[in-house]
């Protein structure tokens, strides 16, 4: 199984939408790596205690932290948030709407990393952020051959090419069961205990019938003749 490189950019396309997250200042460090499916409040650094300090982590700034930046001096303000930047953390989000003073903002676009904001209150968007994340980072593997969810439970159809995979599967999702995948499945294991399977980008919500061509099956059969996970 191949275990997917997460960016920031990976990271800000694909969860923008369910996280509300906005982009503060300048698009840079998007090619950075998240290296660690969790997020972290950087507290204890923003204090100047770094031992421990969990850099792989997305890096959220609650109420707490912006309250502790706030009763700083304007200088140490810089300075704390300086060393923080310093690190190699992936990426920095405001949690409950939070700007960043200018100034900061002005620092941690010259360390090369993008901010992003968010209205969600910070404990939810961090159990939001981690869930994302560990689906993003789920190894995945590919097998070829269709998967048909029937009664909750995903079955993988395989075979030589030509056997009648698809024609198997149209039949079963005549009969009332939802399509998954047609010919190429990827597989997901997630936290090691559970397989979740989908179809690649390309191909998802169609399939391919010998004699017909490619169908659109939401097009033919509706909404309910299909599963994404």
């Amino acid at each position: 199984m191949n275990v997917p490189v997460v960016t920031v950019e990976t990271f800000f396309e694909r969860h923008a939408k369910s996280l509300q997250l906005k982009l503060e200042g300048k698009q840079i460090g998007f090619e950075r790596r998240i290296r660690e499916p969790t997020i972290n409040r950087p507290g204890l650094a923003l204090a100047g205690f770094y031992t421990y300090f969990a850099e792989k982590r997305v890096q959220v700034l609650g109420a707490a932290e912006q309250s502790y930046l706030k009763n700083l001096s304007t200088r140490q303000q810089h300075a704390r948030f300086r060393a923080l930047c310093s690190q190699k953390i992936p990426c920095i989000v405001a949690s409950r709407g939070f700007h960043l003073a200018p100034e900061l903002l002005s620092i941690a676009e010259s360390a090369g990393i993008a901010v992003f904001r968010t209205p969600m209150i910070t404990m939810k968007f961090i159990n939001a952020a981690t869930i994302a994340l560990e689906l993003d980072f789920s190894p995945v593997v590919t097998e070829f051959g269709s998967m048909v969810d029937i009664l909750g439970i995903g079955v993988l159809i395989r075979g030589a090419s030509g056997v009648g995979k698809s024609e198997c599967v149209l039949g079963l999702i005549e009969r009332g069961y939802s399509l998954v995948a047609d010919d190429v499945t990827k597989v997901k294991s997630v936290e090691g205990r559970e397989l979740m399977a989908t179809a690649p980008d390309l191909t998802r919500y169609h399939m391919e019938v010998r004699g017909i061509g490619i169908i659109n099956v939401v097009s033919i059969f509706g909404i309910g003749a299909i599963r994404i996970w």
